[in-house]
């Protein structure tokens, strides 16, 4: 829309407000000859007159009652779309696309979208579950704005913080007999066969639970590798393994495996956000500054 077209729809508009063209001109502070010019010229561009006139009265004709109201429609979807590009400028508003991994999703992360949804209802957010290396590669493209992963992040151009900290617990058969404990000590297990997630998916943790093992002092004999979460558990529950899983993800009790703390354990699987540091979505910076 040229300049001059949308000083005709603005003179026409307060005059079809007004229904009085020295009222309108004395509200656009425009003079009167200038204001009726203005809207003969849109009359003449539109091929429809507008307005009835005499030295008396103005009324608008049925195109010029049509046309203000699209008029007034396009006018406030513009004085929408200028609050709402302040407001996500500001972060209030906008879109995120953000990846996760199970030990996310089912732990700490749908309480805290929850209150994230609360506090800034005009974000929409897209959930895409990645294993922590892809997450990584997608956050390097730019194809995720934020993930929740399992470092290490060795990259300098990928910030991170600690999201959430979760203890390690055994998961065993629910007649092992070491269900019959209150607590496990990690040692217990070192003759036991593991399930583990495959490396190729799950080539963030899977180190870590074997370097847990062995500063118990056993290598986990690995009976079966399993592609994703649901499946690692089935295989406990077919009594093909025991594992050891951080408690955020078991908030799902089974009732064919038995969850048990380890004894004397300080060792944790720390969940973090991730980043691009060019990222400039005020949104993401909303979203982390409510996480931290």
């Amino acid at each position: 829309m040229n300049r001059f077209l949308a000083l005709q729809i603005r003179y026409f508009m307060v005059v079809a407000e007004e229904l009085h063209f020295r009222r309108a001109s004395e509200r656009l502070h425009v003079a009167q000859p200038a204001v009726s010019r203005a809207i003969r010229q849109l009359e003449a561009q539109l091929g429809v007159k507008l307005l009835e006139r005499d030295n008396r009265n103005v009324a608008l004709t049925a195109g010029g009652e049509a046309y203000y109201q699209e008029c007034r429609k396009a006018a406030d979807i513009m004085v929408e779309a200028g609050a709402r590009a302040i407001r996500a400028a500001d972060g209030l508003a906008g879109h995120l696309t953000i990846g996760y991994i199970d030990f996310a999703i089912n732990g700490p992360l749908p309480r805290h979208l929850s209150r994230f949804y609360e506090a800034f209802p005009e974000v929409s957010i897209e959930l895409v579950r990645r294993n922590s290396h892809e997450q990584l590669e997608d956050l390097a493209s730019g194809r995720l704005d934020l993930g929740l992963l399992i470092g290490p992040v060795t990259s300098e151009r990928i910030a991170h913080r600690t999201f959430h900290q979760s203890p390690y617990v055994a998961v065993l058969p629910r007649d092992h007999p070491l269900a019959a404990c209150r607590t496990i000590p990690l040692e217990a297990l070192a003759n036991e066969l593991f399930v583990i997630g495959h490396p190729d998916t799950w080539r963030h943790f899977t180190p870590q639970l074997q370097a847990y093992c062995l500063e118990a002092g056993f290598i986990p004999r690995v009976a079966q590798e399993a592609p994703n979460s649901d499946s690692i558990f089935g295989l406990v529950a077919a009594r093909m393994g025991v594992t050891l899983y951080p408690d955020c993800e078991l908030s799902h009790e089974r009732s064919d495996i038995a969850i048990r703390p380890l004894e004397n354990s300080n060792a944790r699987l720390s969940i973090a956000l991730a980043w691009h540091i060019d990222n400039a979505n005020p949104a993401l910076a909303s979203f982390i500054e409510q996480a931290s």
